[in-house]
């Protein structure tokens, strides 16, 4: 059931499914931004299923301390 799986990954993880979720997604990003496979925040936001560039941006900035925009700073 839902609440099995939501125990057992909290006790594994220590994160909600919510939170395990984003944390795959924001672990995801940093490799594409890291890559420079994209050339956008928002195409690295929808990429990894975020569909809202300034929500995404904040829930980077404060599991990182970087803002993701700082990855195209002096490229292009």
């Amino acid at each position: 059931s839902y609440s099995q799986f939501s125990r057992r990954l909290k006790l594994l993880t220590g994160l909600s499914p919510k939170q395990f979720q984003q944390e795959v997604a924001l672990q995801k990003a940093r490799r594409l931004l890291e890559s420079r496979q994209y050339a956008s925040v928002s195409a690295v936001a929808h990429s990894v299923g975020i569909s809202h560039v300034t929500r995404f941006s904040k829930m980077y900035e404060k599991r990182f301390g970087k803002n993701p925009a700082a990855y195209f700073e002096g490229f292009i």
